[in-house]
């Protein structure tokens, strides 16, 4: 993975005091020795003579480096080093800044970290303690630098300490003004002051008199010593103090440890107060410099945070970490680490901005397949970009989707151009799902027009916050298939019953004609009725006698089974074989025992059934059956009756008996089915509940949205309002026949259905206005005056056809979409125009990238899309929503405007220049690298307010 080259959150102290200030430093063991290099004797001569005695360094060597781990260890990585008056040394070897400085890279080699940024300065008194910091210290040059600053500024060696104390700073007997420092100090020798301890006793904000000095445009930062602010200071720093207001911005805070010790709290083990790591401040800057400072302080805002832990751990968002292009057409092999916040891709025409971003969308996003409906210009780019990895080209994405879980895609074009995208290292069975967890959006040149043209934006809108309430909406979602489900049960009993019913009515009309065609022989009806009994008795009794048969025989043959010997060939290769046989011989002999024991019970078991159904048991039965029936034939005889007369009345009576029992068995049906239908309407108020939450769960979503938009909007949404979706619905159960009336006025019928259901302001959903009507007067009578007739008994009669019936029910168990809109207001109050309305494309697009940037977490990744938003807004809205938002989610974005990167202060600006027709790095990091500096005003436009900034950061 590339070198990370932009902006980082750096730890700093802006105050440490050294042993170099022997009268304030606290710790004995680490006080420098007087003198410091003591003269040590040296080895003799080689012929013997004695060597002078030469300065020794050790001991001076030894505290620095102590010094340098402290720092290490409280994980400082900046250090502004401002003993009191610099130092009442003249020899730069006598100062511990110089071994300091020395010492730096062999201390940071052996804990394995990187060296310290060593600030040198002093802090000096002019009726108030001041820190003046110089660019980071390498050699002894730029240390003697600065001591020659404060000479000049009116502090010589030998008159910085009287009797060990730091004087005043005093030039020609007369105090040196804060003005005069900042000239000096800033003006001409590119350095910076602080304040020092503004808020303690011989600090700034302390005596009224100091306000002036306050009010001084080049004073750019003061030190604060606790957080929050006391009272009295605060009112003066945010400029509610009109005495000591400021006519520019704001000061920045810092906080510093102003140590004179490294020792810790023995019980706590951690720093105590003016220990070094007791208090610091986090800086964002590429690389520590005073450039980087002064940058810092103009926009304290977005990189300056007091105390606490590294900002950046607090980010734990999706992220794309790299990207990495090979032997691609347009673009020179490349490698860029991106940052976490905001990275802006600059370059002129054909630099290849684009085509980068549109890599990363080919490996990261929906790959370059062309959709239906897309423009053709934008389908001959893709392919273009998509032939330009032809030949070996490879795109290579870092991504981590959680802290941790980092994943490098390699995207190279397929066959046909069809995408190969894998992770490296490791098997993936659904890339989808890894890429899903990163949550990237991107949105190429003319895609925000394009999403927000036609209803195109209301149905992103609505995207936006079902995806901010996606966990809601899928336990709403998950209820309504569940309703569903129940629902489609229930319409289908209720069709159950309807027919059940109808056949229920059959059946018991066949019952009536059946019972007439035996009452016409209702002469014999008594002897048919005991002949009946008898003939079901005798058939009872014969199917008992077969049962017991059964049984008797399948006894028979267990006992048969049981004597069947189990026999064994033994073999050589068998372990016990005479063991084995004498077992089976048992097992034999007990079978056989088992089958004598069964037949013996066998033999008492066929008595006792002799004795219960046999001839001798039963013959009273058999003669009694046999009277019956003669005593049934000789009625019939009596009365003329044939017999095939007497054959047809069984078969009546055995066909009514299997109708009576068909109709118990479609009775109980219907009754369930019935039952079933009857839940309907609690089921479709369920129903109904369930999609009034999922809109209470949208509405409560936009309103938070709203909450989070810097840009004045207002979001309304309306239950089930979106029309369009309604008629969609509506037009499914159209009569096919458009010939007839109902199908001629069937949008005119819809429209009156969707008005009157509004305003009634109903609860349930809009199809309900069709089936209450059927029973509500007043209802029926408010259709009719809309559609100037009443067709309400046509479109009865053609929801209930067979052919649209289930279809209507499906339309019944639809939700209409919510109606969703986004108002802009001016500060004001005045609403300018709503995304459905009166507002231009640029102030559609402006309203719909804010709403995209208020909610979610993933990058997101946009080239140019100043070219489609309202000049207007782009400072005043956009720049303020990227600042906002950066901190929490991923921004990508490919920018002429100045505006995005200078104002918008990116921690990465990209700047890519074309040359012989590819595009190349011209330079890359933060805006306090003075290449990225030349590169930005060498490339980009900007607004008079981006100039004003730009000239303020980079003195141009």
């Amino acid at each position: 993975m590339a070198t990370y080259e932009g902006m980082r959150w750096v730890k700093c102290d802006f105050q440490v005091q050294t042993p170099e200030d022997a009268a304030h430093w606290a710790d004995a063991e680490t006080r420098l020795s007087e003198p410091r290099r003591p003269l040590a004797d040296q080895p003799p001569a080689a012929d013997g003579s004695a060597t002078p005695r030469r300065p020794d360094e050790t001991s001076i060597q030894e505290v620095a480096r102590t010094f340098l781990q402290r720092c290490h260890e409280v994980g400082l990585q900046m250090v502004g080093i401002t003993d009191h008056n610099f130092s009442h040394k003249s020899d730069p070897r006598d100062w511990f800044l110089t071994h300091l400085v020395e010492q730096n890279r062999r201390v940071a080699r052996e804990l394995g970290r990187e060296p310290l940024a060593i600030f040198p300065g002093f802090e000096v008194d002019i009726g108030y303690h001041v820190l003046c910091l110089f660019g980071p210290a390498r050699t002894q040059r730029h240390i003697w630098r600065v001591n020659q600053i404060l000479t000049r500024l009116g502090l010589v060696e030998d008159r910085r300490f009287v009797r060990g104390l730091p004087q005043e700073l005093r030039n020609n007997n007369e105090n040196v003004s804060l003005k005069t420092l900042l000239e000096v100090v800033q003006g001409e020798h590119g350095g910076m002051v602080i304040a020092a301890h503004s808020d303690q006793n011989d600090g700034l904000l302390e005596n009224a008199r100091n306000r002036h000095d306050y009010q001084l445009p080049q004073l750019l930062a003061v030190e604060v010593t606790a957080q929050p602010v006391p009272e009295r200071y605060r009112e003066i720093l945010a400029g509610r103090d009109r005495d000591w207001g400021r006519a520019d911005r704001p000061l920045a805070l810092v906080m510093s440890s102003d140590a004179k010790s490294l020792k810790v709290d023995p019980q706590t083990q951690e720093p105590g107060p003016n220990s070094l790591g007791y208090r610091h401040t986090w800086v964002k800057m590429s690389k520590p410099s005073i450039e980087a400072l002064r940058q810092s302080f103009l926009d304290s805002e977005s990189r300056i945070q007091l105390k606490g832990l590294n900002p950046a751990d607090a980010q734990n968002h999706p992220r794309i970490l790299s990207v990495e292009v090979r032997g691609a057409r347009f673009l020179d092999d490349l490698a860029v680490s991106f940052s976490p916040n905001l990275n802006c891709v600059i370059g002129g025409r054909g630099s290849g901005k684009s085509t980068l971003l549109e890599y990363l969308h080919f490996a990261l996003g929906d790959g370059p397949e062309v959709a239906k409906d897309e423009d053709p210009a934008l389908q001959k780019k893709k392919t273009q970009l998509v032939n330009s990895l032809a030949g070996g080209g490879e795109v290579r994405v870092a991504f981590e989707t959680a802290p941790g879980l980092r994943d490098v895609l390699v995207y190279r074009p397929g066959p046909a151009g069809q995408p190969n995208r894998t992770i490296e290292g490791r098997e993936v069975i659904d890339l989808g799902t890894i890429l899903r967890q990163l949550r990237a959006s991107f949105f190429s040149q003319g895609e925000l027009s394009r999403m927000t043209s036609g209803a195109g934006g209301q149905a992103h809108v609505l995207q936006i916050i079902d995806a901010a309430a996606a966990v809601e909406l899928q336990a709403n979602a998950s209820h309504e298939a569940e309703l569903k489900v129940r629902l489609n049960v229930s319409f289908q009993a209720r069709r159950d019953a309807s027919e059940l019913a109808t056949r229920l009515q059959v059946i018991t009309q066949e019952l009536q004609e059946l019972d007439r065609q035996l009452e016409a022989r209702q002469s014999v009806r008594d002897d048919s009725r005991r002949h009946q009994g008898a003939v079901e008795a005798q058939t009872f009794f014969d199917g008992l006698k077969d049962s017991v048969s059964d049984e008797t025989e399948s006894l028979a043959a267990s006992g048969v089974f049981l004597r069947n010997q189990y026999s064994v060939e033994p073999t050589d290769h068998w372990p016990m074989t005479e063991w084995l046989n004498g077992s089976l011989a048992k097992v034999n002999a007990a079978r056989a025992a088992l089958a004598d024991e069964v037949d013996a019970a066998l033999r008492t078991f066929r008595g006792k059934m002799d004795e219960a159904v046999g001839a001798d048991a039963s013959s009273g039965f058999l003669q009694e059956v046999d009277g019956i029936s003669q005593a049934f034939i000789q009625a019939c005889e009596a009365k003329g009756l044939k017999p095939e007369d007497i054959s047809k009345l069984t078969e009546l009576m055995d066909e009514r008996k299997a109708k009576d029992a068909d109709r118990q068995k479609v009775a109980e049906r219907h009754e369930v089915a019935r039952a079933s239908a009857a839940r309907l309407p609690d089921l479709l108020q369920q129903l109904h509940q369930v999609w009034r939450q999922r809109f209470a769960i949208r509405q409560r979503m936009a309103e938070s949205i709203q909450q989070s938009m810097s840009q004045m909007a207002r979001i309304q949404t309306t239950y089930m309002g979106d029309f369009e979706s309604f008629m969609a619905q509506w037009r499914r159960v159209m009569p096919q026949d458009g010939r007839e009336k109902l199908s001629k006025r069937w949008d005119e019928l819809g429209t009156a259905v969707h008005h009157v259901w509004r305003a009634r302001a109903s609860e349930e959903a809009p199809w309900e206005t069709v089936e209450l009507a059927s029973y509500d007067t007043d209802l029926a009578l408010q259709l009719a005056t809309q559609t100037r007739e009443d067709l309400l008994p046509l479109l009865a009669a053609h929801l209930n056809s067979k052919d649209v019936s289930r279809v209507w029910e499906d339309v019944r168990t639809t939700r209409v979409g919510d109606g969703i809109d986004v108002e802009l207001v001016t500060r004001e109050g005045v609403v300018v125009g709503s995304m459905n309305g009166a507002l231009s494309e640029g102030q559609r697009n402006t309203l719909l990238l804010n709403l995209l940037l208020a909610r979610g977490d993933g990058p997101i990744i946009i080239d140019q899309p100043e070219d489609e938003l309202d000049s207007s807004f782009i400072y005043k809205n956009l720049v303020d929503d990227f600042r906002k938002v950066k901190s929490r989610r991923q921004l990508i974005v490919a920018t002429h405007n100045a505006n995005l990167p200078v104002n918008g202060d990116a921690e990465l600006v990209l700047a890519l220049k074309g040359e012989t027709g590819r595009g190349r790095i011209q330079a890359q990091g933060g805006l306090d690298r003075k290449e990225v500096v030349e590169a930005v005003l060498d490339i980009m436009e900007g607004s008079e307010q981006a100039f004003r900034r730009r000239s303020e950061k980079y003195h141009f």
